[in-house]
């Protein structure tokens, strides 16, 4: 066991430096500022934790201005490209670098939307949500997001969720890590009343989505 403590601690010191030699230490030093900011707001919701995340994103784009800037163009492209829910005058559509959205306390209408932010936190129960359609599309976009949805047991259900950093928790399961991607959909979607379609992608991102 300390055999495997001590080669786990030489691989991370070697990616470190390794990364730092490529990318600038302060470059790395900020990511895992940030990766350090998500975990702990994920648990506690602190003021630390957003003053965390505030400041090393902050020492990210001063350090990486230019790469900030192509990533923030490139998602902001996806969005336009495919973030427009096929159904003209039945959506909602935003874009904003700091979003918190809170659909979970009384009753809502739900209807088709296309969302983007920088950063932000998104909870939508659907569960007291009012249907405006029979088959809905939300889609949520973004560089760093918190993302938790509760979906009806009775609703089709369709899924595409992707982190190129973070986790995906759906129903009872619950991973996480690099690259990590879901597709998931309702065996007969189609007969079902009500349907929701949901296409999530995040750079890093806690997604939760639960059936209720």
């Amino acid at each position: 066991m300390i055999i495997a403590s001590n080669a786990f601690l030489l691989i991370a010191a070697g990616l470190y430096l390794a990364l730092g030699g490529v990318a600038g230490f302060a470059t790395v030093n900020a990511v895992l500022l940030l990766l350090l900011g998500i975990y702990r707001y994920r648990w506690d919701r602190s003021r630390w934790s957003i003053l965390l995340i505030a400041v090393s994103s902050l020492m990210l784009i001063i350090n990486q201005f230019a790469l900030f800037a192509i990533i923030i163009l490139a998602s902001l492209g996806i969005y336009y490209f495919r973030g427009r829910p096929n159904m003209p005058g039945l959506y909602r559509s935003a874009h904003r670098l700091m979003l918190n959205i809170r659909l979970d306390e009384q009753s809502w209408v739900l209807k088709s939307m296309s969302i983007w932010q920088a950063v932000g936190e998104i909870r939508m129960d659907m569960t007291v949500a009012v249907p405006e359609e029979q088959e809905t599309i939300i889609i949520l976009q973004g560089l760093v997001g918190d993302v938790d949805l509760t979906v009806p047991e009775d609703y089709g259900l369709h899924v595409e969720a992707s982190v190129m950093v973070g986790q995906i928790g759906f129903r009872q399961t619950r991973d996480g890590g690099m690259m990590h991607r879901l597709s998931w959909r309702s065996p007969d979607y189609e007969e079902r009343e009500y349907r929701l379609k949901l296409q999530l992608f995040y750079l890093v991102g806690d997604i939760k989505i639960r059936t209720v």
